[in-house]
């Protein structure tokens, strides 16, 4: 059977434009992936734009503080110490602590300033410091804890009502407080504040494969707890 030329022409045009919506679906398809790829690499840029330039407000900050302006100071306070105060927090479980933490870290920092190199964020060198003072105090607490219960005193730990008044968060508390301090510490730093386990070793100043072994020991004792009261 044989077809007359326009029938032929028809069957022409409609394979041509059933190619062409193919490619032009593939195009669109690839226009949407490009566009989509565009857009992810503009907001990395972006976020990359963003930490470069809270980077060079607070290196400008610190400079101006090690030329006696008290004002920048006070601006890099104002910028961390929530953050420095979460970490006292759940450190010490207690918000009058936490808070003398907070006030000794930055008077430290303070004095310490022209000692800081730069070779962190200023952030983690207050976490460094405040990790120090929370360990201390600590110790100390556990110490006086111990002396309390052997004379009969009572609890030393004074816990902020309104803060931490879930029975969840009470349950995991008295877990925390089985830990020793370093254990606490790499607890806190690792599980809570995610920190990877190489940070967690700077701010303690101890090796990766001593944070494990602290990390695998809390973790073990805080099972040991939860399960006695669960």
């Amino acid at each position: 059977m044989f077809l007359c030329n326009s029938s032929f022409n028809i069957i022409l045009q409609y394979i041509y434009l059933l190619k062409m919506s193919r490619f032009t679906s593939k195009c669109a398809e690839k226009l949407k992936n490009f566009v989509n790829l565009w857009e992810l690499k503009a907001s990395i840029m972006s976020e990359e734009d963003k930490k470069s330039r809270r980077e060079n407000v607070e290196l400008q900050l610190i400079d101006d503080a090690r030329k006696g302006d008290t004002k920048a100071f006070d601006r890099l306070m104002e910028m961390y110490q929530e953050k420095v105060f979460r970490l006292a927090y759940r450190m010490l479980d207690n918000r009058d602590d936490a808070l003398d933490v907070v006030q000794d870290t930055f008077y430290r920092a303070y004095r310490s300033l022209k000692k800081f190199r730069g070779d962190s964020s200023f952030l983690l060198y207050l976490e460094k410091i405040a990790t120090n003072l929370c360990i201390s105090r600590y110790r100390r607490r556990k110490v006086f804890m111990e002396i309390e219960s052997l004379v009969g005193i009572g609890n030393f730990t004074n816990r902020d009502d309104d803060i931490d008044a879930d029975a969840n968060r009470k349950m995991l508390a008295e877990a925390m407080n089985s830990l020793s301090p370093r254990e606490r510490a790499a607890f806190v730093l690792r599980m809570e504040q995610n920190f990877s386990t190489a940070e967690t070793a700077g701010i303690m100043k101890i090796s990766q494969g001593t944070v494990k072994t602290l990390l695998h020991r809390a973790l073990q004792k805080m099972r040991r707890a939860l399960k006695d009261k669960i």
